[in-house]
């Protein structure tokens, strides 16, 4: 039985497989398999990903009907074997140093879960496949480093990849299927399930940013599930009596809230405008004591959400921006 299983959900990204697919099976670290999850891909990933499997004994190929990246790894993990899990998107790479590294951390520190450092750019640098000095720290999930994390992109509280978790902790806690923006939503149960992680400044993971992508495409209806996401983790955080975590997530609401609401003014999204609005006074009356933000924030929220230009320029007096 492998160790590690990692999962990697698959679609329309035939130019970008292979390579991934590759940097994985040039691990340091041997002692894995590999599962592609076909989210029945319109181009030639899913026929890439056969071919690769013939050739390798340690890889797995699932074909799926398109139901989005939470379903897919949702399903990679049920026919998973290994005690640990880590998960790479498609068209990204890892340092062949990753998954030793990770596994080292999670063992020798007894701890349930570890994250690296990730670069995020259009190329790949020169020197990302080179041996990196990799120390890890380990860091309890109090409040307090909770919320630094949450602060910190280094580490990416938000998203799966990167990380090394141990199969009960998903299983806990699985993807929600149906939703995009689904590993905002539950990440952050992760951790505080995980009670105390280990993690490195090493960038071992890499993130290709796709202009095309899931987060980065025209605005439409789905984009707002990013609202139903950052719900998910304030009724969370309160749940657990994460006063802190509670008001800096509705701060960070209202930011993302108001991006939306002039995505949707000014991409012909106009017809979701009350429904961002509904959400919004859906926070406002479950957590209006937690809801404090200063005069920046007020502006920002203010000129995003076409307040009236009275409060605007009081706002910018009060910040010293007017005379």
């Amino acid at each position: 039985m492998p160790q590690i299983s990692v999962i990697v959900p698959v679609y329309k990204c035939e130019e970008y497989i292979e390579a991934c697919v590759d940097s994985i099976l040039n691990q340091t670290f041997s002692d894995f398999e590999i599962i592609l999850v076909d989210d029945g891909s319109p181009d030639n990933s899913g026929k890439l990903c056969d071919e690769i499997s013939e050739k390798h004994n340690n890889i797995t190929v699932i074909h799926q009907k398109n139901q989005g990246q939470a379903t897919a790894r949702n399903n990679g993990v049920k026919v998973s074997r290994g005690e640990w899990l880590h998960f790479v998107d498609c068209d990204d790479l890892i340092n062949p140093y990753l998954l030793e590294a990770l596994y080292n951390a999670v063992t020798k520190n007894n701890v349930s879960l570890a994250m690296c450092s990730a670069i995020q750019e259009e190329k790949i640098p020169e020197d990302f496949f080179s041996h990196k000095e990799v120390k890890f720290n380990t860091l309890q999930m109090t409040e307090d480093n909770i919320l630094n994390l949450c602060k910190n992109e280094k580490y990416y509280y938000w998203v799966v990849w990167g990380k090394l978790i141990h199969k009960s902790i998903y299983e806990k806690y699985p993807l929600t299927e149906g939703r995009i923006y689904e590993d905002n939503a539950i990440v952050c149960k992760w951790l505080h399930e995980a009670k105390t992680v280990a993690i490195t400044d090493a960038q071992l993971y890499f993130y290709y940013i796709n202009t095309t992508g899931t987060t980065k495409k025209a605005f439409t209806e789905k984009q707002l599930d990013v609202l139903w996401a950052f719900k998910e983790q304030i009724d969370f955080f309160y749940s657990v009596d994460f006063k802190k975590m509670t008001e800096h997530l509705c701060s960070y609401y209202f930011e993302i809230s108001a991006n939306m609401y002039y995505r949707a003014k000014t991409e012909n999204g106009e017809s979701f405008i009350p429904f961002i609005k509904k959400c919004e006074k859906e926070i406002k009356s479950l957590y209006a004591p937690y809801i404090k933000l200063d005069a920046q924030k007020q502006l920002y929220y203010y000129e995003r959400t076409n307040k009236p230009m009275f409060y605007i320029t009081r706002l910018k007096k009060k910040l010293g921006l007017l005379k």
